[in-house]
């Protein structure tokens, strides 16, 4: 597939992504548009049941997807069925469900792999989520990705793909951290706190002057309280600013679209200031040095440590 322009698909292809009918044959419109590591897709169709299994597709993803329908009614672990409305379904780690549809729908899905989100996406469920409140970011994302589906057939430059890539990361880091109480119940006023320094880390990382001392006075906190929150996680808010780096060199060095740019400009889009701390913090995340990433992109990477 072509980067940077939506591609309508064949129905039969959803099966690469993990959806399949139940019974009776379906004829959705599947518009799909990938960014990097980020799968967009869209479909509209009418009644049907379908399975879904993230796992296989889409190991290591963390899935979004918004469901618009007038009936929607989602397969329990003891196989009976829950009745809902329009949803927000997160899948984390995957899954494998059911999910009936009467009349007239439409589902956006944002996929976006794990390794490019913060470090306590580890600590999630791993059960599916499903949300029929709709609050401010689900919509914004929502609209974020219809808006780039609209954008049919029209190429979108390296640094436009790098953009949105970075954006909808950044919303589904968001709408995480938004929906933590939910997922895991009520949240410590430390824990929320480490939650927000979290979400300023990933929303500034990529900017050299942020320090430690910055992201305190952004969550309205004293530094030594924050560093004594992010110690309980066992990290510190400076390690969490090099690991947010880290990722955002890692996905740019892996990435082809991005050979056009040296190694000291990966730097400093990542908010590395030196070349040598871009390697120095590389080869202690992934064992590889930034000339070994870009040219073995084939090999299996996972997190930063």
């Amino acid at each position: 597939m072509e980067f940077g322009i939506v591609k309508e698909i064949d129905p039969d292809r959803l099966v690469e992504h993990g959806i399949r009918a139940v019974g009776d044959s379906w004829a959705p419109r599947v518009l799909r548009w990938t960014a990097g590591g980020v799968t967009l897709l869209e479909m509209h169709s009418s009644s049907t049941e379908l399975a879904i299994d993230n796992v296989t597709a889409y190991a290591g993803h963390a899935v979004f997807a918004f469901i618009e329908a007038d009936s929607l009614s989602l397969r329990r672990l003891d196989g009976s069925w829950w009745q809902g409305r329009g949803d927000l379904m997160i899948s984390v780690f995957g899954s494998s469900l059911g999910l009936r549809v009467q009349g007239a729908w439409r589902a956006i899905v944002t996929l976006i792999p794990r390794a490019m989100m913060t470090t306590f996406v580890s600590t999630l469920s791993v059960d599916t989520q499903v949300f029929s409140d709709r609050r401010l970011l689900d919509r914004a994302m929502q609209n974020f990705v219809e808006g780039l589906l609209k954008v049919a057939h029209e190429q979108a430059t390296a640094i436009e793909r790098y953009a949105v890539e970075r954006l909808i990361v950044e919303m589904g880091e968001a709408i995480l951290l938004d929906r933590w109480g939910a997922m895991s119940g009520p949240r410590s006023p430390r824990a929320a706190l480490r939650d927000q320094a979290i979400a300023v880390i990933a929303q500034q990382c990529a900017d050299p002057n942020l320090t430690p001392t910055r992201v305190a006075r952004e969550v309205h906190s004293s530094l030594r309280k924050l560093q004594i929150v992010f110690a309980e996680f066992g990290n510190s808010v400076a390690g969490e600013i090099r690991r947010q780096r880290t990722c955002i060199a890692r996905s740019l060095l892996t990435d082809s679209r991005y050979d056009v740019l040296s190694i000291e400009q990966i730097a400093e889009q990542a908010g590395f200031r030196t070349t040598m701390s871009l390697r120095r913090n590389l080869e202690q995340a992934y064992k590889m040095t930034p000339r070994a990433l870009r040219t073995g992109r084939s090999i299996e990477l996972g997190p930063p440590g």
